[in-house]
């Protein structure tokens, strides 16, 4: 590619144009956007644009016509994340709760019960993003929610009860909560795409009722496992660190795992 950018600069754009004739034949033509896709449990894919989901159905723009397709009759969804779901994993990274509670209205809006693993997650963020802004009660609201629209994710449930447990000094009701979600963490070193928040998350909120407890070195281990070994929440990663780091600098027994 080098080449051809400086075979642009060194002559006119006359004698040129066979040279870019020629890149295109090499380079070929720019690829169109991939389409999302719903596969249905008969065997059949439907290829468009998935606009949202409402009712237990997701809406599945096909050229100028738009169709609803139960999600009962759904076996896989292939779409990629809006950008507001990275825009609100950025904005609860940086501390910019309400930005987060914005975007992610909007995604739970259009998309929750879509089946996918970022709508499942975005819907349990709201609940997150609620609590980060100060909003216990709605955050408890979202969390309820969430629940009900997606009643399988027990892990991503007990997960938001916990964090209103230990925003609530409830340290012992958030341990009983979160020890079923980091059951399988021993024997996890790469989790699959949907499980690693929800493991950074855990180890960092086991962190904190285990410092609540007086466990220091415990809550070292979980601060550190969140932020080192499973550090796919950017916020809960870095308050962990954050709090792995003050331990360390305030009691220099400490050991690392």
């Amino acid at each position: 590619m080098d080449y051809f950018i400086n075979l642009v600069k060194a002559s006119s754009l006359p004698r040129f144009l066979p040279v870019l004739a020629l890149a295109t034949v090499l380079l070929g033509p720019a690829s169109a956007p991939a389409q999302d896709a719903v596969v249905l449990k008969t065997g059949v894919t439907r290829e468009g644009k998935i606009t949202g989901a409402k009712d237990g159905s997701v809406r599945l723009q096909m050229g100028a016509a738009t169709t609803g397709i139960p999600v009962a009759d759904i076996v896989e969804i292939r779409m990629a994340a809006p950008p507001e779901f990275d825009a609100a994993a950025a904005q609860l990274a940086r501390g910019d709760a309400k930005g987060a509670v914005a975007a992610l209205q909007k995604i739970n809006t259009d998309y929750a019960g879509l089946p996918t693993a970022w709508a499942e997650r975005a819907t349990a963020m709201l609940g997150d993003a609620k609590l980060a802004a100060g909003d216990a009660a709605g955050a408890k609201e979202a969390y309820a929610a969430f629940s009900r629209t997606y009643p399988k994710a027990t892990a991503l449930a007990n997960l938001g009860l916990a964090r209103l447990a230990v925003d609530a000094g409830q340290y012992e009701q958030a341990g009983k909560l979160l020890d079923p979600v980091l059951a399988k963490s021993a024997a996890t070193a790469f989790p699959e795409p949907a499980d690693g928040p929800p493991l950074c998350q855990g180890h960092y909120l086991m962190g904190r009722v285990r410092e609540a407890a007086g466990d220091k070195q415990a809550a070292l281990e979980h601060y550190l496992t969140a932020s080192a070994v499973f550090p796919f929440d950017r916020s809960a990663a870095a308050e962990a660190k954050t709090r792995a780091d003050k331990l360390r600098s305030e009691n220099t027994g400490l050991i690392a795992p």
